[in-house]
């Protein structure tokens, strides 16, 4: 686990709040450490943690009737012992691209400033936009000339979020593949998929307390997982995204 894995445990387990640790000051050119278990004492005061959850439909929670992953997610963040309150502010809007996340980001800086949490989907629509833009000469190197320019937009991102927040977890999911039977002409959309996720790993590694969520292989050949219209997840779809990104918050918490 990067080193972020310690820092999560404090937005997690402690709301940020700031810590003092013991047997440090030898190394102060070093940021303080946290045992790599945290045990929480039966007297420990629960926190009440803020989620911000940024990008497109997945964040929105189309084709769920019940809200999506980040409903989810904070109602299981809410059988932890640690967790008083979970307070969401949920900025997804349907058919957002990344180059229209920054605005969001300006207009609600204050709720960036104010998160324990950042919840991100993005990119979905961008992968959608360069086939419906180039329906009849896709290539493999296209998508990996876009998806450059992706990243770099996302390294903006995080940096803005960061320069914003310091101490938030910053949490991107993945893309998964709802193309394997509308774009059967394209047997290379799959391999697209696993570039551009980890071309979006790599920019979320030079960030501490991040954290990047692959969520293809829960879709793979799994159409029964896809809403009607066969792109979005549905109701299941959405508690196997919820599934992951809470794993990947505890395994954290066990480092």
């Amino acid at each position: 686990m990067k080193g972020w894995g310690i820092a999560l445990i404090c937005c997690f387990l402690i709301g940020c709040s700031a810590t003092t640790a013991t047997n440090v000051t030898d190394v102060p050119q070093r940021p303080l450490g946290l045992p790599k278990r945290l045990i929480i004492p039966d007297d420990f005061v629960p926190k009440d943690v803020h989620i911000v959850a940024l990008g497109d439909s997945l964040t929105e929670g189309v084709g769920d009737t019940n809200g999506g992953y980040v409903v989810d997610v904070k109602e299981k963040l809410l059988q932890h012992k640690a967790v008083r309150s979970v307070m969401v502010t949920n900025l997804g809007k349907r058919g957002l691209r990344i180059s229209q996340l920054d605005k969001v980001i300006t207009k609600h800086e204050q709720s960036m400033k104010d998160a324990d949490m950042i919840f991100i989907t993005i990119g979905g629509n961008d992968v959608m936009e360069i086939v419906r833009s180039h329906l009849f000469d896709l290539t493999y190197s296209l998508f990996v000339q876009k998806q450059k320019t992706f990243a770099q937009k996302l390294d903006h991102l995080i940096w803005k979020l960061r320069s914003l927040n310091r101490n938030a977890t910053i949490v991107l999911i993945g893309l998964y593949n709802p193309f394997a039977n509308s774009l059967q002409t394209i047997p290379e959309i799959d391999d697209v998929i696993v570039m551009w996720n980890k071309g979006s790993r790599d920019v979320l590694s030079r960030y501490e307390r991040t954290m990047f969520v692959d969520v293809k292989d829960i879709f793979d050949d799994r159409d029964d997982l896809l809403y009607d219209d066969q792109f979005h997840p549905n109701e299941q779809g959405y508690a196997f995204i919820a599934m992951r990104v809470y794993e990947q918050l505890a395994r954290s918490m066990e480092k």
